[in-house]
């Protein structure tokens, strides 16, 4: 029992990590915590502009550092199989979003340099170019935890499905966080 509300605890953590992320990062989003999301869970779903602009996804997900040369820090890899891996990717490509991140939960050091994998790279790309899932490195070690975009994400093609799911999702659910004048 102590495991399972320790593991819960680092996983709203890390959600808080990325929420406060986003909040600095994007112009008064509406932030949305366990979201489901058409049809998937998503960690944490942002959708800027007060709920009217792009819809930004987010999956935490496990992963750990493995040493490298020095002079190229540590490279972020999975603490599953590659399989789970292209199953975490190809799934975010699926979702109809602006914006999609892998949140990488590591417990390490916020003094070391990380950096993606070349096989992690090539496979957050869109088939067409346009869209790359985003990076994000997440370390809570300490009192303070810390996100540091490892790839910048890229926008993905919109649709007129994406903007209709985030004018229904907006009207029919409560933000976790938002701007209130």
């Amino acid at each position: 029992m102590i495991d399972f509300q320790l593991e819960q605890q680092e996983l709203g953590r890390a959600k808080n990590a990325v929420q406060d992320h986003l909040i600095h990062k994007l112009l008064f989003p509406k932030i949305y915590l366990d979201a489901d999301w058409n049809g998937t869970k998503i960690d944490v779903l942002a959708i800027d502009r007060e709920g009217s602009g792009d819809a930004h996804v987010v999956r935490i997900i496990a992963a750990e550092p493995h040493l490298v040369p020095p002079q190229l820090g540590h490279e972020l890899t999975m603490v599953s199989s590659n399989e789970e891996f292209d199953r975490y990717l190809e799934e975010l490509k699926a979702v109809p979003a602006h914006y999609r991140y892998l949140a990488a939960l590591i417990a390490g050091s916020k003094s070391k340099d990380y950096y993606a994998a070349s096989r992690f790279q090539q496979a957050a790309l869109a088939e067409d170019g346009v869209g790359r899932i985003g990076l994000l490195f997440l370390d809570l070690a300490g009192g303070d935890s810390a996100v540091k975009p490892i790839i910048k994400a890229e926008r993905f093609r919109s649709t007129p499905r994406v903007v209709e799911l985030v004018d229904c999702f907006v009207a029919a659910n409560q933000a976790n966080w938002e701007i209130r004048e």
